[in-house]
């Protein structure tokens, strides 16, 4: 993490020391805010737009504390020009800065500089997403619903309407728990809808035309234009172009996604940012390309960066106009935010064959869902999978196999781990997933699961992590567990978990805090 913060200019000057024990940073407006491994939260720096969450506009030379953002474990930070908001691990969500069209979801159109929680309508839900613009938000949960708040003149809000919302409100349409081809309504004047130029406005959600049948795996809005990256390493552009920044060689607006070609392989990641008129993307051979307006100049085409990451080159714009296009953030065990991770080298046609219904041999139904899969595949990758499939077994000759006890969610994250060597499952879930591969002995996975739980540790979900480590003998996890609740011991001893938990574990618990000097006078 130390030699990213390096990149940016605000972060040169601090100590070796404290740049190790940063795990989450955003740089905005010649101001920062990081968030530390123990659960701390600060930001320092220039403040002339509320940015840092200190209850005022003035600018902070010292690091100042964020206490309403402290021991929540802050996930993730998002922000436009003027809003700004951070997810805990719990999926809570904290909102400050301008709220005259109700962006902050707070219930009311008045602007507040502290970091307050959103209650209405996300109280009880689990948020894992948060997409904004200075005027409007959108937030996904882990049940895979989307929630609009803020400006809606241009029907921006995908509700079918152009009343503005102060609280979240439920769109009536499926999300698939991650961004797909759907863009919300909005003005269409230079084709950032994607839609046809005849289409002025659109209020309610509808798919990209020209995407259909392509699997898309990320999309970032920059000022008027949008970049879409699919699963096979291409990368398709839209909306505005009067810097080049749709890349594909004209100055001319584009209504529709038009694909980008250029002598760069298969792309592994795209960046955009809402204030600049500049796209990047970095090739599986970790080549940075750009395009746009960059190095004060216009680049109608992918041009081949010096750069080694793409937050490289959005920490390179001068002064106070630098600024992060995704949360600059390590993971628990301090490995470098843009290594490539082992997934990029799993065969391909191994990714794509997962949930392929014409190859199929087995099929797993789960909470009355159906998970089609290969034999082979789960019997060279399990050692219980060639038990069951290989041995004198029932479901050795039964192509059906009802899962039972087991969430939909989870089943399909653990049989694609084994097509993807990839986890993507939020913090909530890897508890079970842990408790899964635990069962089906994949060492590996759990000790990806692992890495997820240690990030995703919150006072609310302590307790229960402590007791699943001991059901599954995890002594790392338990370890692991009884530190953290240990440090948080009252508020973790008042939450519903905690009271959820077995007299033995309780008595464990507290044995093991007792040995550590937690209730000496």
């Amino acid at each position: 993490m130390s030699d990213l913060l390096d990149k940016w200019e605000i972060f040169q000057e601090l100590s070796d020391e404290l740049k190790r024990n940063i795990r989450l940073a955003v740089v905005c407006d010649g101001g920062a805010i990081y968030v530390t491994k123990d659960d701390q939260v600060f930001g320092f720096g220039r403040n002339e737009i509320g940015f840092l969450g200190t209850g005022d506009k003035q600018s902070r030379t010292e690091h100042t504390k964020i206490e309403q953002l402290c021991g929540q474990n802050i996930q993730d930070l998002q922000f436009a020009y003027l809003t700004f908001f951070a997810i805990s691990a719990t999926g809570s969500v904290y909102a400050w800065g301008k709220n005259d069209n109700g962006q902050l979801g707070l219930g009311t159109k008045k602007d507040t500089w502290i970091p307050t929680k959103i209650e209405r309508n996300l109280g009880t839900k689990r948020v894992v997403q948060v997409a904004c613009s200075s005027w409007h938000t959108l937030v996904l949960t882990s049940d895979k619903e989307v929630f609009s708040f803020g400006w809606n003149k241009y029907g921006q809000l995908g509700l079918g309407h152009s009343d503005d919302q102060t609280v979240p409100i439920k769109l009536d349409f499926p999300a698939a728990g991650r961004v797909e081809s759907y863009l919300l309504g909005e003005k269409n004047e230079d084709g950032i809808l994607g839609q046809s130029a005849d289409v002025e406005e659109q209020n309610i959600p509808r798919k990209v035309p020209g995407l259909e049948g392509i699997t898309i795996t990320r999309i970032f809005c920059g000022y008027l234009h949008a970049l879409a990256l699919s699963n096979d390493g291409k990368v398709y552009s839209w909306g505005w172009n009067k810097y080049g920044q749709l890349g594909n060689g004209t100055k001319q607006r584009s209504h529709k996604p038009t694909l980008i070609f250029g002598n760069f392989g298969r792309i592994r990641d795209v960046a955009a940012r809402y204030s600049y008129n500049v796209s990047a993307a970095v090739t599986e051979a970790d080549e940075v390309f750009a395009w746009g307006t960059f190095n004060g100049e216009e680049n109608l085409i992918p041009t081949k960066t010096s750069f080694t990451s793409l937050d490289e080159v959005f920490a390179k714009f001068p002064d106070y106009y630098a600024v992060t296009f995704r949360p600059l953030r390590t993971n628990f065990d301090d490995e470098p935010v843009e290594e490539k991770n082992s997934a990029n080298e799993w065969p391909e046609w191994l990714k794509k064959s997962f949930g392929d219904v014409e190859s199929a041999d087995v099929v797993f139904v789960v909470e009355g869902k159906k998970i089609h899969a290969h034999k082979t595949i789960l019997i060279m990758r399990c050692a219980v999978f060639r038990t069951m499939f290989l041995g004198n077994w029932k479901e050795s000759n039964e192509s059906e196999q009802i899962i039972e006890h087991r969430s939909y969610d989870v089943f399909f994250a653990f049989l694609k781990y084994f097509y993807t060597n990839e986890v993507d499952l939020q913090p909530d879930m890897a508890l079970e997933l842990f408790d899964l591969a635990h069962f089906y002995q994949v060492t590996d996975l759990q000790k990806e699961c692992l890495k997820i739980i240690k990030r995703g540790i919150a006072v609310e979900n302590a307790a229960s992590v402590y007791d699943k480590a001991i059901q599954l003998a995890s002594e790392e996890l338990r370890e692991f567990a009884f530190k953290f609740c240990l440090k948080h011991l009252t508020a973790v001893v008042n939450t519903d978990g905690f009271k959820l938990l077995n007299s033995d574990v309780v008595r464990d618990l507290f044995l093991h805090a007792a040995q550590q000097g937690a209730f000496k006078n």
